[in-house]
């Protein structure tokens, strides 16, 4: 029993309050970095103007896990690389390069594939204003520049420039209040907390050695490492949804899984045009674009069953398919130099064949696309502003 020597009830409870303090503030920030939802609303609804809507976090993991019914129609006051970061937090290549294929849909850029690269040339329009993202995004692809290929812009003078338009995106959902801070914060707070009850279990381990009662100060140190170890452990985690983050996310999975399942009988002749300009920027976020434009081809072919080669030609010059997406389809795959102003001189079984060939080639220029941008992203860790500390929004 001489060992035990100098061990008190109260020494025994100095070394566990440390523990016992540092596991129920981790159990209430893990409670804390749960997702909020807001209840008594259909998932992925957000409360009406002026409507202040109740939320709570969700019970079990830290996303919403219910069922996600299709989206029939592209998510509320987004973006392709909004609604593609919103699922899981992170900016991805596809996001990016989502946010190129809706420029050029929206006539701010021409796309056209050159060899295994991709051209870029900026175009002028006016009325279209631009989400601070999508500025950062042109401007990271073309700086000064009125035309640029994809593969010139792994120089590591334009890194930056890249930097930027991730940080950007991210600091767009803050900005529309998906987030409270920057996704991929670790929130090293409670990791920072552990570094400090480690060291101070090490100073404690010292004052025991020169202390005569060595034993009154080995429990503090033990549970002073223990609470540190376990923050150190668990501390850390991803920047939790707001109610409103996460009706966005809910709304971006519907929209996913729409995409994802759609049919050629959905799409309604008429609104064609629509819907390949709204699907195919979604379709390269959510990397679901080699299904869409299959389906997109099939559509085509059954509005040319339905009304007929020439009908169907006829709404195309029309612009059902309109100049947005003929820049985009001719631009990403070879139509033989076909040319949209020609069409109605083409026999129409041959110029639709065409067309619909070359909508459907569009998944795997895009699924190429999308790739070659993701190749250019920085990779040192820092490309997204956390690198070293996230940026404060």
């Amino acid at each position: 029993m001489q060992v035990l020597e100098g061990l008190t009830p109260a020494s025994l409870v100095g070394g566990l309050v440390p523990f016992v303090v540092a596991a129920l503030t981790l159990l209430v920030f893990r409670w804390r970095r749960r997702d909020e939802v807001f209840v008594n609303l259909t998932p992925g609804e957000v409360p009406g103007l002026g409507e202040a809507g109740e939320s709570a976090r969700v019970r079990r993991g830290v996303e919403y896990s219910g069922a996600v019914a299709p989206r029939f129609h592209q998510p509320e006051h987004s973006t392709p690389a909004l609604s593609g970061t919103v699922i899981d937090g992170v900016v991805h290549g596809r996001d990016l390069a989502a946010t190129l294929v809706d420029l050029a849909l929206r006539g701010h850029v021409l796309l056209a594939r050159e060899g295994k690269d991709w051209r870029v040339t900026r175009a002028d329009v006016t009325g279209d204003p631009l989400a601070p993202h999508e500025v950062a995004l042109l401007d990271a692809v073309l700086g000064g520049a009125t035309s640029v290929l994809l593969g010139d812009l792994r120089r590591a003078e334009v890194v930056a420039r890249w930097r930027a338009a991730e940080v950007a995106v991210y600091r767009a959902v803050v900005d529309r209040g998906w987030y409270t801070r920057h996704p991929r914060s670790r929130n090293g707070r409670l990791a920072a907390l552990g570094v400090l009850l480690v060291v101070a279990s090490a100073v404690a381990g010292v004052v025991s050695g020169l202390a005569d009662d060595h034993l009154r100060w080995a429990p503090l140190g033990v549970g002073l490492g223990l609470g540190g170890a376990l923050l150190l452990w668990r501390g850390r985690g991803r920047t939790p949804r707001t109610a409103t983050g996460s009706a966005a996310r809910i709304q971006a999975l519907g929209y996913e899984r729409y995409l994802a399942t759609a049919e050629a009988g959905q799409l309604r002749h008429e609104e064609l045009a629509g819907e390949v300009r709204a699907m195919l920027p979604y379709a390269v976020a959510f990397g679901v674009a080699g299904h869409v434009a299959a389906v997109l081809g099939d559509a085509l072919r059954a509005a040319q069953v339905a009304a007929g080669a020439q009908a169907a030609l006829d709404i195309v010059v029309d612009a059902a398919i309109d100049p947005g997406v003929w820049d985009l389809v001719s631009g990403l795959v070879d139509l033989a130099d076909l040319d949209v102003s020609g069409l109605g001189d083409l026999v129409p079984e041959d110029a639709f064949e065409a067309l619909v060939e070359g909508v459907e080639g569009l998944g795997d220029a895009l699924g190429h696309l999308a790739g070659a941008v993701g190749g250019i992203l920085p990779t040192d860790g820092c490309g997204d502003g956390c690198g070293e500390g996230c940026l404060d929004f």
